[in-house]
């Protein structure tokens, strides 16, 4: 339950941009707004959004509801008994509780109760099954970009548990819009030569750097982490035929500058489309 209302959460996060605009130059914040507007950038949420626990059923559902985000991206792991979960850390600590995923099975982890305050507002909720996310996607139309996390089965050594959570996108019929996004290399390697038809995301900061002719090879489009790259990044990953992704953007005027810079994926916890002008 949370402590107030979901308009009056908006209506902070509007103030908060409007105080940022405020601090630049009109003719800047116009100029970038248009810029916006004219592009076709594609916003993702991180976790669902900022309303709600993060990764919960609440904040995907928000994540459409209140801010119409194109896409929501996820985080991956695998209980003690088999089952695809969505969850951050390798334990529920911050969260709630303190159990570690992989040694817990799901009859366990679904009951446990969760807490989260974020931008001053605290939430509860529960953890959410990888295939709760996914009919969350498809009421919506929201895309998936699964996070694959260190978890049994799902790893740079083992990848033996991929073929069931591939499995679970493709009985909802999206397999050719779902990506996989993760740091693990070889595991994006695997999923490319398994599953051709997966689109990949590699999950980097200034490694990009070294593996250009890696993504070219492999057709995997980088997500960079704001700050770690710059205009001439993205146009050398432009002429390779991959575009740039980046996280996590939660600053209007940044947000305006990677677009600037040619970025076309933008993965953020409450970057509000219609402030940014869409």
């Amino acid at each position: 339950m949370v402590e107030c209302s979901k308009g009056r959460v908006l209506d902070h996060l509007q103030n908060k941009y409007q105080i940022e605009a405020m601090r630049r130059t009109i003719v800047a914040t116009i100029v970038a707004a248009m810029a916006l507007a004219a592009s076709a950038v594609t916003l993702v949420g991180h976790r669902g959004c900022v309303i709600g626990v993060e990764n919960t059923a609440e904040a995907f559902r928000n994540a459409h509801e209140v801010f119409g985000y194109d896409g929501i991206e996820c985080d991956v792991r695998v209980t003690a008994d088999g089952e695809y979960i969505i969850c951050h850390d390798e334990h529920t600590g911050r969260l709630g509780d303190s159990l570690v995923v992989t040694e817990t099975p799901w009859a366990v982890l679904r009951e446990l109760p969760l807490s989260q305050t974020r931008l001053g507002v605290t939430y509860t909720g529960r953890l959410c099954t990888v295939a709760e996310y996914l009919d969350i996607c498809v009421e919506t139309g929201m895309f998936p970009i699964i996070e694959l996390k260190w978890t049994m089965g799902i790893n740079n050594d083992d990848m033996s548990r991929f073929d069931g959570l591939a499995a679970l996108v493709e009985e909802r019929g999206l397999t050719d819009r779902a990506i996989i996004l993760t740091s693990m290399r070889r595991s994006l390697e695997w999923v490319r030569t398994h599953h051709p038809r997966l689109r990949c995301q590699w999950l980097c900061r200034k490694a990009w750097v070294d593996h250009i002719d890696w993504c070219r090879e492999w057709g995997i489009m980088p997500s960079i982490m704001w700050g770690d790259y710059d205009a001439e990044t993205v146009a050398r990953f432009a002429a390779i035929g991959q575009p740039v992704a980046t996280w996590t953007v939660d600053n209007a005027v940044n947000a305006l500058e990677a677009v600037r810079m040619g970025v076309q994926v933008i993965t953020t916890n409450r970057l509000s489309p219609v402030v940014m002008g869409r």
